[in-house]
């Protein structure tokens, strides 16, 4: 199937859309992990890319540290993972 959702890293002459042609999205933590190529999972939440990660469990950490937001960004994905390893490395 296609699918197709937004790409917040297009630049304003780029698409700004995805348009995949994957197997149906696994639901997980409120997001869609789509399996796009042979290990790339791109992590969407309210019909945005949030996340492109290598394997389903990096896809499903980013959903994981945005889970409690309704419309997350990258950014917030990013800024939540910094702090998670800053976090780790303090202890």
């Amino acid at each position: 199937m296609t699918y197709t959702y937004r790409n917040p890293w297009a630049k304003p002459y780029e698409p700004q859309d995805y348009n995949r042609v994957c197997p149906p999205p696994i639901e997980y933590a409120g997001c869609q992990l789509y399996h796009v190529l042979h290990n790339q999972w791109d992590t969407v939440k309210a019909g945005t890319c949030i996340a492109q990660r290598c394997g389903v469990e990096g896809a499903k950490h980013a959903a994981d540290l945005v889970a409690d937001l309704m419309f997350p960004s990258f950014q917030d994905v990013r800024e939540r993972w910094y702090a998670e390893i800053e976090a780790t490395d303090d202890a």
